[in-house]
């Protein structure tokens, strides 16, 4: 069975989707498809026959270890939380690039077992927000690299065909795709390459007095029991955790990551079987002052993302929805366009540095709330 996994031609992309806890891995899966030979490990029969029958002529290995020991590109790891360490631990013993569905960490202790492992810099885990088209074209992202609008991969012939990772030469002076109103970015509204400290810099950060995300994404889902776990505040983290995620990325990618939590509360309003709550709040603060909430909206007859950014005389909203494509417009697409540039060579266009704040700030309103 190991020499039907991994018997395609040395110059194919091979990805591995290992678990599929989680919706997300079916989504990666469609733009996935279309660039690379795709091998799937699933522990639950269910979720594995539901991925196969959309997907048919994908591999299928028995374990974990069984789908890492041929030669993969790339990793998408999607299994349970407390799952999560011990597994990217194996991951990373690869060397291949590897995403993490979000989020990596739901409790204290999953994110010390995180911070215990050699986490090296094509290792990615974010909402996929970070990457729809509506954040990335925002006014308030105008000079930021936008990695939604990338090249589409079909006219890539090095992401379709790319080498084995561990040939490939090291990236090491790729931009990371990250703040847009902190260092390391285009200043906004005004000239290229003004980083944080410039006196023009300081000017745009200084102008930005509070900021806002809200949430709108139906749990009822877990009021039926589904996927318990991720409804379990010490296991999955809750409607806090998982939804939360998305306004708090968002808040970071805007502002960095030198944040943090200074007040949460969660409420079960409709939803009164939950183990989380329906319904939440976080309140945040930047270390030069800025404040920033975010707001989660877990009882909804539709899913969209908003980001406010208020400044003494002007007020700006971007409002992220699917749409008529909502793998695009909710930033699957982008986000796998990425992740298949790190399977290239490429560093992750997130520094974990970033992803480390976002899951300590939800993992923070977790104790909180």
């Amino acid at each position: 069975m190991m020499a039907s996994l991994f018997d395609r031609s040395e110059t194919t992309v091979r990805i591995a989707l290992a678990g599929l806890a989680t919706s997300h891995p079916y989504t990666d899966a469609r733009t996935l498809a279309r660039h690379a030979e795709i091998v799937v490990w699933e522990p639950d029969p269910e979720r594995l026959r539901r991925f196969t029958d959309e997907h048919p002529g994908v591999k299928v290995a028995g374990s974990l270890e069984e789908v890492l020991a041929g030669r993969v590109d790339g990793v998408v790891l999607t299994v349970p939380n407390p799952s999560v360490p011990g597994a990217l631990a194996k991951v990373l013993e690869t060397g291949a690039a590897c995403f993490v569905n979000k989020p990596a960490a739901a409790s204290r202790a999953q994110l010390e077992r995180l911070d215990a492992l050699p986490i090296h810099d094509r290792v990615l885990s974010s909402s996929v927000l970070r990457f729809a088209p509506a954040f990335a074209n925002a006014p308030f992202c105008a000079n930021a690299p936008a990695l939604a609008n990338a090249p589409a991969l079909a006219n890539a012939p090095a992401l379709t065909k790319a080498p084995a990772v561990t040939n490939a030469p090291p990236v090491t002076n790729a931009p990371a795709v990250t703040n847009t109103l902190v260092g390391g970015s285009r200043r906004v509204g005004g000239a290229e390459g003004a980083e944080v400290g410039s006196d023009a810099a300081t000017d745009v950060r200084g102008d930005v007095l509070a900021v806002r995300a809200t949430v709108r994404h139906d749990v009822g889902l877990w009021a039926d029991g589904y996927n318990a776990w991720q409804d379990t505040p010490g296991e999955g983290g809750g409607t806090m955790v998982t939804m939360g995620i998305h306004g708090v990325e968002l808040l970071v990618a805007l502002l960095g990551p030198e944040v943090a939590l200074v007040g949460a509360a969660g409420a079960r309003r409709h939803y009164t079987s939950l183990r989380s709550e329906d319904t939440g709040v976080m309140a945040l603060r930047w270390d030069d002052g800025v404040t920033g909430t975010v707001e989660i909206l877990g009882v909804s007859e539709s899913e969209s993302y908003a980001v406010t950014v208020h400044r003494r005389g002007s007020t700006e909203t971007v409002v992220i929805e699917g749409g008529d494509d909502p793998v695009r417009g909710l930033g699957y697409e982008g986000t796998i366009e990425a992740f298949l540039a790190m399977a290239g060579g490429a560093p992750s266009p997130v520094p974990w540095r970033e992803t480390r704040a976002v899951l300590d700030v939800i993992i923070s309103a977790r104790e909180r709330a």
